[in-house]
């Protein structure tokens, strides 16, 4: 519900509207019981805030250009202005309407202010008294300026003519939906006398005025929007119809409060109720009330964001302790769970503990291993096929060897002896100590992924030719470790042992002659692994 005071410079008006809907207005005269009441009626709402709109004969509008500045340099001109046409009065308003560029870029700027001020004094002395929150004082004439949109005129200059009280006709004159200046003016013939005729009469004034001050032009068409009562339409329709310096629009009040969808409860004769409703619609506006008529107000507001805070906390503290308990029932249902899951795995384990088997490979060289086999999987050769190919091409070259046995295996080292030896889990650099004179010539043991075969073979129908034998080796081994396939190529047996370190030994007796002489050969070949294609 808002509440608004509508003062009108005699008696206070005082309405409650609920949306659109006008639920009360309340009179209070200007005398000690008035005011009595008046103070009693704000003392019955419990210190509720209301608005106070004020439509005054000694309310004066002046625009004026100064140089566009900003902050304290335009207050200062402000003030001299203030002094100059308000001098007396506290009440003073000041908006800007536009900015101009011309030699320089000047602000236009309406100032407005209240000539006598104790009007307002004893009024707002009960709602000071009463610590009402009074949310500010309106000026009727800049209410209304956020209607004149509503109307849709054509023209650039409007004057709007509205009556909210039988003594007085308040002409607001706007251009480019701006107020620039506003004239309430006695009428002594809304009841009886020809009121048409002095409309007519007052408008024409006010056109000469905006001629002779240059706001508009001697032959400017001026749009002129009169809001009366089904009393006035007929004739003042009849009598504007006459006139051609003007483009009238004549609304009937309670047809443009229907068109509006206000609810009023009596038929209207002013359009004081109109006003009223715009300004209740104002969410937060002040144009005159001071910092200290205010203050209640502050108080009220702040106590609202207070409470509001309140609520906040306390639906805060209540989801949190809601959430909290949801949580809760959670935790003890995943502690249930857990309980289960933690007796199946206990069980599970047990069973595993039965069947144990020790080993002495640690994680981490089992991850290695993983890693390695997968790399070998994904990237490298598949299998012996290729490098069993390739030794059995360069063995056929000798017809007389014929190979009994292969190991293959793969190693992250070239020196490796047996798979058995192989160490995936932390490779280092491996050593090997050997006499031979073979040694020698080895390549440098390197890391990596290399195959490895140990391969195994005879001669076939030897009849104890051992040099040609050895021969036949050496020629195998040169023939392998020139082709440029292998990494290194190494004679591990021979078919005659003749190394110095070595001895030899034999049957010497008549039995040697019947026995059937073998020549065995035994050879390492080490290749690197190539990745796949």
């Amino acid at each position: 519900m808002k509440r608004i005071l509508y003062f009108t410079g005699y008696r206070m008006v005082a309405q409650e509207w609920s949306g659109h809907k006008l639920l009360s207005s309340v009179y209070f005269e200007p005398d000690d019981q008035g005011l009595d009441l008046f103070a009693a009626y704000l003392r019955s709402f419990r210190n509720e805030p209301v608005r106070l709109l004020v439509d005054l004969i000694e309310e004066e509008f002046r625009q004026i250009s100064i140089p566009l500045l900003r902050g304290s340099d335009r207050q200062a001109i402000l003030k001299r202005n203030y002094a100059k046409y308000f001098r007396t009065s506290e009440y003073r308003f000041s908006i800007s309407q536009s900015v101009e560029k011309k030699i320089r870029k000047e602000e236009k700027v309406l100032i407005m202010g209240l000539t006598n001020q104790y009007l307002l004094e004893p009024w707002l002395n009960i709602v000071e008294d009463t610590r009402t929150p009074l949310s500010g004082i309106l000026s009727l004439p800049l209410v209304s300026e956020a209607y004149i949109k509503e109307l849709k005129s054509e023209h650039r200059a409007v004057i709007l003519v509205s009556q909210q009280v039988p003594s007085n006709l308040r002409q607001s004159v706007f251009i480019d939906g701006k107020l620039i200046l506003s004239r309430l003016v006695p009428i002594a013939s809304f009841y009886q006398g020809d009121y048409a005729a002095d409309v007519l009469r007052d408008i024409e004034s006010t056109q000469r005025y905006l001629i002779s001050q240059r706001i508009v032009e001697r032959a400017e068409t001026v749009a002129v929007h009169i809001l009366t009562n089904k009393r006035h339409f007929d004739k003042l329709l009849t009598r504007c119809e006459k006139e051609s310096y003007f483009d009238f629009t004549i609304h009937e009040i309670n047809d443009l409060l229907a068109r509006e969808k206000i609810d009023v409860n009596d038929e209207q004769d002013f359009s004081s109720g109109l006003y009223c409703y715009l300004a209740s619609k104002k969410i937060s506006v002040n144009h005159y009330a001071q910092a200290k008529e205010r203050r209640y107000f502050m108080h009220h507001r702040a106590g609202l964001v207070l409470r509001a805070a309140s609520i906040a906390l306390v639906a805060l503290g209540l989801s949190i302790a809601m959430a909290s308990t949801v949580k809760g029932l959670l935790y003890s249902n995943s502690i249930a769970e857990t309980k289960l899951i933690e007796q199946k795995y206990k069980s599970k384990y047990n069973q595993l503990s039965e069947n144990y088997i020790d080993s002495t490979t640690s994680t981490t060289n089992m991850q290695h291993v993983v890693q390695t086999v997968d790399t070998l999987r994904n990237n490298y050769l598949q299998g012996p096929e290729d490098m069993l190919a390739t030794i059995s091409g360069d063995v056929s070259i000798f017809s007389d060897i014929r190979i009994k046995k292969l190991d293959w295996f793969v190693a992250n080292f070239s020196d490796v002896e047996t798979a058995a030896d192989v160490e995936w889990g932390k490779p280092r650099q491996r050593r090997r100590t050997s006499t031979a004179n073979s040694d020698r010539n080895r390549p440098k043991p390197q890391p990596g992924y290399f195959e490895i075969a140990q391969v195994e073979g005879e001669f076939l129908n030897f009849d104890g030719n051992y040099r040609y034998a050895l021969s036949a080796v050496d020629d195998l081994e040169k023939t392998m470790n020139e082709s440029g396939k292998y990494f290194s190529v190494e004679i591990t047996k021979r078919p005659l042992d003749i190394e110095s370190d070595k001895r030899m030994s034999g049957d010497a007796s008549n039995k040697s002659g019947t026995r059937k002489e073998t020549a065995e050969v035994a050879f390492r070949v080490v290749r690197e692994v190539q990745k796949s294609e």
